[in-house]
């Protein structure tokens, strides 16, 4: 069974809802659906991005003035890749967002070293499990030994027919919630959508 991409992220998704957490799709122009989500818990809210990985290695690419996209606009980032020891079953990481810079900082640096000329537009990628056996050369220890939390999910706990599906109405009943919000100035939480078909 070939795996997809948003398969995983939906993965992502139902591991924070696993978790406890109240789980919202965000939005926003060049966003792939489930890609950025907003988490709530019963004291806080987080910004999370979401990174599907089908070869277990994280890329992320810069601004042109170099600093890091996506990293510095996220309080964590969640990765989900299909897992080696569990086939059928995606391997879900959290990371919180100064974990993840430190580590691609260093994976730049070392970028840099052998290419001193390294364009800021060219992506950099860490192995969630180290060198051996991938194509990175960067950050030998591998990202997934700072993960704050793993969890395995069952491939099978996620649609792959509707999941794009669900995804799409998910963050649009989202956007009209926070922008309704917005438009009575009231707390997001206060809103509830019903949408009925009269036929």
């Amino acid at each position: 069974m070939k795996i997809r991409k948003q398969q995983l992220r939906e993965c992502a998704r139902l591991a924070l809802v696993r978790r406890g957490l109240r789980v919202e799709i965000k939005p926003g122009a060049g966003i792939i659906p489930g890609a950025r989500l907003q988490v709530f818990d019963e004291s806080d809210e987080r910004d999370v991005a979401v990174r599907a990985s089908l070869d277990g290695e994280v890329g992320f690419a810069r601004h042109p003035n170099g600093d890091w996209m996506t990293i510095l606009s996220v309080d964590e980032v969640v990765v989900a890749t299909p897992s080696a020891e569990e086939p059928g079953s995606a391997e879900v990481l959290c990371f919180d967002s100064d974990v993840m810079k430190e580590a691609f900082d260093i994976a730049l640096a070392e970028r840099k070293m052998e290419y001193p000329n390294f364009s800021h537009k060219a992506p950099v990628f860490v192995a969630l499990d180290g060198t051996d056996g991938t194509k990175s050369k960067t950050v030998s220890f591998g990202l997934k030994v700072k993960a704050k939390w793993q969890v395995l999910i069952p491939l099978s706990a996620v649609s792959t027919d509707s999941t794009s599906s669900r995804s799409t109405a998910e963050g649009f009943i989202d956007r009209v919630k926070r922008e309704f919000a917005e438009m009575n100035g009231v707390d997001v939480s206060k809103v509830v959508i019903e949408f009925k078909i009269i036929t």
